[in-house]
């Protein structure tokens, strides 16, 4: 777990640092500065884009987190692995151009009324697909080479501070809004050059021969592995990236501007599992590869604890503040306190569950994830279109978090019976007394003015959680996290 320990560690620092940025954007920036149309046009062509661009890679992603570990040698190029990448690619980009000009009259009559800033900056998802194909390949062969801070990094922290930059430009008028819309596509774009750049000085980018030639089997294998990750990749988009399109489609752009920004709030509780879950598929692959299932079920008890653990701080941290988020971002996102809760919630529970769906993935069982998705795919349309007639983003959020909760049911009943893996023991049960108890006596706190009462409650929050997880046994792991912290300091 050490290699997890230090890659989690270093990846939430620049997560949470990338947090600090965005809060200023998405919290005072663009409620102020931008109107909803615009923060929703830039919530739309992020979820379009990478619906498009992971779409287009055709289940390489899968391929390469499944089956890399087989041709890692980096004195010999990887065995040709990136031969077989570029292939994917060439074949996906064609696709993509292709599917995009046979769609774009569709895009643009749909939206021309409703949503016409979307119809005028229709252009950029070709960029910003393609910028996601390269992107999501190289983050993916970076993590395999036992590397997933980088990736955290650009995406997380650089783009962020990005964005940032290019909105005080616009604040101070320094470029107009066309300027911002179009530096927008690019500061989400170039991680994806940034990260090509990285791998080539490291010389792990070679497009040599493979030293022997792939056998039959393997090369049915990858087919086999790239059909069934483009499926379930499909599943998982839809999934995560299919709110916002309908929400446009249903409501407005307005609504999905509104909607955008709530989602950034509920998504802050889930930041710190994605530089561990990135590490720790790695080493699940590696564990599967050996039939380690001692290893695989440490693995996954202690992704389960600790994630519920830092994700009920966060919870706990934004929805007891979260009058004063609604103050700062003002009247016209009244609407948006119990999407915040929905989506947090939905985000808490797959937190809890841990690295369930990598486990699966790289077992022998990993087909099965096709059927949780499927069972996904209707289930989150179904919601949607049910939920957004009555509660508008609301509904949409609890289909979200449904959907959350419904999946990871299924992957740990999946794991218990087939497997007999099961994580959860007496101290999940202290943790969530414990942020439960925490909670309802922060309500007995009366309210005082925006800056003191945010400092107030937050600072009850940290210290209160530090000295449980100090005192308790609960997580050695947290233990030993603030013991560093706390012999640093002094």
């Amino acid at each position: 777990m050490g290699i997890i320990a230090r890659q989690t560690i270093k990846g939430t620092i620049w997560s949470y640092l990338g947090v600090i940025i965005g809060f200023i954007t998405t919290a005072y920036l663009y409620p102020n500065y931008l109107t909803t149309e615009v923060v929703g046009l830039f919530g739309l062509l992020v979820s379009l884009s990478s619906l498009m661009g992971r779409l287009s890679l055709l289940g390489l992603p899968g391929v390469t987190n499944r089956m890399f570990s087989y041709f890692r040698d980096k004195q010999n190029g990887h065995n040709g692995f990136l031969r077989i990448a570029l292939l994917f690619h060439i074949v996906g980009l064609i696709v993509f151009l292709l599917a995009f000009y046979l769609l774009k009259p569709y895009l643009i009559d749909t939206n021309i009324e409703d949503s016409p800033l979307f119809a005028q900056y229709l252009y950029l998802l070709v960029p910003m697909a393609i910028a996601v194909m390269v992107f999501a390949f190289l983050d993916s062969f970076n993590k395999m080479l036992y590397d997933a801070v980088l990736g955290t990094f650009l995406q997380e922290f650089l783009q962020r501070f990005m964005i940032l930059a290019i909105t005080l430009l616009f604040v101070f008028k320094i470029i107009n809004l066309e300027q911002l819309i179009i530096a927008y596509a690019v500061a989400v774009s170039i991680k994806a050059l940034i990260l090509l750049l990285f791998l080539v000085r490291r010389k792990e980018i070679k497009l040599s021969l493979p030293q022997k030639t792939i056998a039959k089997s393997m090369r049915n294998e990858i087919l086999s592995v790239a059909a069934f990750s483009l499926i379930t990749g499909l599943g998982s988009m839809i999934v995560f990236s299919i709110d916002k399109i309908i929400i446009n489609q249903m409501l407005d752009l307005s609504n999905t501007g509104v909607y955008t920004i709530a989602f950034y709030f509920g998504s802050l509780v889930v930041m710190p599992s994605r530089p561990l879950l990135k590490i720790s598929g790695t080493l699940i692959a590696d564990a599967w590869k050996k039939n380690d299932l001692e290893t695989i079920q440490d693995i996954y008890y202690k992704s389960c604890l600790n994630q519920l653990i830092i994700g009920g701080f966060l919870f706990l941290g934004i929805w007891a503040n979260i009058d004063n988020i609604l103050i700062i971002l003002g009247d016209d996102y009244t609407q948006a306190k119990w999407v915040i809760f929905f989506i947090g919630l939905g985000y808490l529970f797959d937190m809890a569950t841990g690295a369930n769906g990598q486990i699966i993935a790289f077992s022998k069982y990993y087909r099965i994830n096709l059927v949780f998705i499927l069972i996904l795919i209707v289930l989150v349309i179904s919601t949607m279109y049910l939920l957004i007639p009555l509660w508008g983003i609301v509904g949409a959020a609890i289909a979200i978090s449904t959907s959350l909760l419904l999946n990871n049911i299924m992957r740990y009943v999946f794991l218990l019976v087939k497997y007999k893996m099961q994580p959860f023991n007496w101290k999940f049960l202290l943790v969530i007394g414990f942020y439960v108890l925490l909670h309802l006596a922060l309500n007995f706190f009366p309210k005082i003015s925006l800056i003191p009462d945010t400092i107030m409650r937050s600072g009850i929050i940290v210290l209160l959680s530090l000295g449980f997880f100090w005192f308790v046994p609960v997580s050695y792991d947290i233990q030993r996290i603030i013991n560093k912290a706390i012999n640093k300091l002094s």
